[in-house]
């Protein structure tokens, strides 16, 4: 199953309209990332077969929305948590060409893949695979990491509350949820063990007209 011959420029031009502009080599890159997914997603549900009809926007669109809301150019270092088949942190590795990106995934299967794909795509000099938990890995990743991101991790609260204790003072997270959930983020904010030293500083929402997609995006860090 590939991606079809208008497939590039819809999704293309369907990020323009949001404000964000990718060179088209780079969107090239990441339709073929998708049909590495595709390939293999019926054995290792690398995503969810109900969102599929989304195509490539639903996935490789929402994961490079956070580009119209953060800069993560300039060497940053990037840990992207319970990657599962790489989203968002390939599509991100692909269109910002001095990205570092870390693949946190605990599955054998799903790391192997992953392990698979960077080879494939020619980023394993800025890519790495972790086959752990993010509970094992969090002594390690506090201060290595200028940006966390969490997509269809778990749901809010439990997320925040698996990630903030290792969070790095300098470091922010970025965690895709629905716009219902941005109060339940608030709140596990407000009620995180009583402390009140991280605030979501910004939240970028937006729609993706041509498959009746919404979403969003967080930032959470440290109060200043």
């Amino acid at each position: 199953m590939k991606h079809e011959p208008d497939s590039p420029p819809s999704l293309l031009e369907t990020l323009a309209t949001a404000g964000l502009e990718i060179e088209p080599a780079a969107i090239d890159r990441c339709l073929a990332y998708w049909d590495l997914l595709l390939d293999s997603v019926d054995q290792l549900n690398l995503v969810s077969r109900n969102s599929l009809a989304g195509g490539p926007l639903r996935h490789i669109g929402d994961s490079l929305m956070a580009l119209a809301g953060w800069n993560l150019s300039g060497g940053l270092s990037l840990l992207d948590v319970g990657s599962g088949g790489g989203l968002p942190g390939i599509p991100l590795a692909l269109a910002v060409p001095d990205l570092s990106v870390t693949l946190l995934e605990p599955k054998e299967r799903k790391a192997d893949w992953l392990s698979l794909a960077v080879g494939r795509l020619d980023l394993s000099s800025r890519v790495t695979v972790r086959q752990t938990r993010f509970e094992e890995f969090g002594r390690e990743a506090a201060g290595r990491f200028e940006v966390v991101t969490a997509r269809a991790l778990a749901p809010p609260g439990r997320t925040l509350r698996m990630i903030l204790p290792a969070l790095g003072r300098d470091a922010s997270l970025l965690l895709w949820h629905s716009s219902q959930q941005l109060e339940e983020i608030s709140a596990a904010l407000e009620g995180f063990r009583g402390d009140s030293r991280h605030t979501h500083y910004y939240t970028l929402k937006y729609v993706f007209d041509p498959i009746n997609f919404s979403s969003s995006i967080t930032g959470i860090r440290e109060a200043r």
